[in-house]
């Protein structure tokens, strides 16, 4: 079974050592159907944590995007688009015989679940945005306006693959999140790297191309990271790095922050049927705030939600 575009072979049922788009078959509620995509660079593996305490209520699918994981790399390159990665998605719910779904989305699979809205209203349930209401254009300078970037991971000149892999964890712990979990440990240490022509196509797609928010019929839900200087910047101590604090937690309020809210803003005023909640977390709020975005799903997902 394949989508409407040359390139990987999709087959949803588990991953697999054979080229395929892989879909992770989580559990299955009776009442909903809810597929979750991952961020750029990950897998369906990041919500290893999450999933089985939804499946309790839900049919859950985790979908690994084409060139990521499990998924094949496509041989056609210009099939790493928005449109392409929307049909995977429709293509991955037609083979579980689902003729309507709500989708999840995390950063700039936020994109990917629009699009899929867009194009296929009669499809979608509802969507939520985990940390994905922000818009992509300019976040290349604003990162590149970063005065204090994270420190590179260093791995060991010399030793196994067991002490580079524990290299990467202490680096991941210590300098980007400040915490580990197994999703984050099946997620980005035992998945297969993704494409990194993929990364750059899906980046510049989302860039051009704006979510097209005023398409979306669906009840949305945005929960997005209200990040504070402490937690974009894990590696800085305030009292030991003042000077560098100083210059970090500027940026954080004067480019970060107003950069973030644009996005949001338009979420809301655009999406007739938006909700936006921030928390104070990390990029992965499904992970930082578990408990919290947990409560959300259970309540904004659940069949007797309003619409």
């Amino acid at each position: 079974m394949q989508s409407g575009h040359a390139g990987p072979t999709l087959h949803p049922t588990g991953y697999g050592s054979s080229p395929c788009l892989a879909g992770l078959r989580r559990g299955y509620g009776s009442r909903c159907s809810t597929g979750f995509l991952a961020g750029s660079g990950g897998t369906a593996h990041i919500y290893d944590d999450l999933a089985p305490q939804l499946a309790d209520r839900f049919r859950v699918l985790g979908i690994t995007r084409r060139g990521h994981g499990a998924s094949s790399h496509a041989s056609d390159t210009t099939t790493y688009t928005l449109d392409v990665m929307a049909e995977d998605v429709r293509a991955v719910l037609d083979s579980f015989g689902l003729s309507r779904a709500s989708l999840v989305g995390h950063s700039i699979a936020g994109a990917e679940i629009t699009r899929f809205a867009a194009r296929w209203p009669d499809r979608v349930e509802r969507l939520v945005y985990l940390d994905a209401a922000h818009d992509f254009a300019g976040s290349d300078s604003l990162l590149a306006s970063n005065p204090v970037p994270a420190p590179p991971v260093v791995l060991p000149a010399r030793g196994t693959h067991d002490d580079t892999l524990n290299a990467y964890r202490a680096w991941g712990k210590r300098d980007l999140w400040r915490f580990w979990s197994d999703a984050m440990e099946a997620d980005r240490v035992r998945a297969a790297d993704a494409d990194p022509i993929v990364l750059r196509m899906l980046a510049g797609d989302a860039t051009k191309h704006p979510k097209e928010y005023r398409a979306v019929h669906a009840p949305a839900l945005a929960i997005s990271a209200f990040y504070t200087p402490a937690i974009w910047f894990p590696y800085l101590d305030p009292l030991q790095d003042s000077a560098q604090w100083s210059k970090a937690a500027e940026w954080a309020v004067n480019r970060l922050r107003p950069f973030l809210n644009m996005g949001h803003e338009r979420f809301v005023r655009e999406i007739p049927n938006g909700r936006l909640i921030e928390l104070d977390s990390d990029h992965y709020v499904f992970i930082f705030r578990e408990e919290h975005t947990l409560a959300e799903l259970r309540d904004f997902l659940g069949p007797g939600a309003a619409r």
